[in-house]
């Protein structure tokens, strides 16, 4: 049900693709409570990304059915840290959808 679209021009993180996305996924599982089934993670290269007019930045953009956006994106940080990258330059959006707003297997949930 959540989905996580991570941008970002941090080659590290691009590089470490694999890690960096199940770190978010794991984030999801346990800042939302969302079974594995349900979690969507997608890590976008971008050309360029500008925190404060500072690039090698990060933006995280969630589409969920409930859920508690201040412990996800502190979690997530808290994992780019690890990466290089400081929670100042990580920056998100959360979105909350309804279940006819969320499909899998071709069709809404609702």
């Amino acid at each position: 049900m959540p989905l996580v679209t991570v941008f970002t021009d941090v080659d590290a993180l691009i590089g470490s693709k694999q890690e960096v996305c199940k770190m978010v996924h794991d984030a999801v599982k346990s800042a939302l409570g969302k079974p594995d089934q349900y979690i969507i993670v997608a890590l976008m290269k971008a050309e360029c990304v500008t925190v404060a007019g500072q690039e090698a930045s990060v933006v995280v953009e969630v589409d969920s059915i409930g859920g508690d956006f201040g412990a996800l994106i502190g979690t997530i940080a808290k994992g780019l840290q690890a990466h290089g990258v400081e929670p100042s330059k990580v920056t998100g959006t959360f979105r909350g959808v309804s279940f006819k707003e969320f499909a899998m297997n071709g069709r809404p949930l609702g």
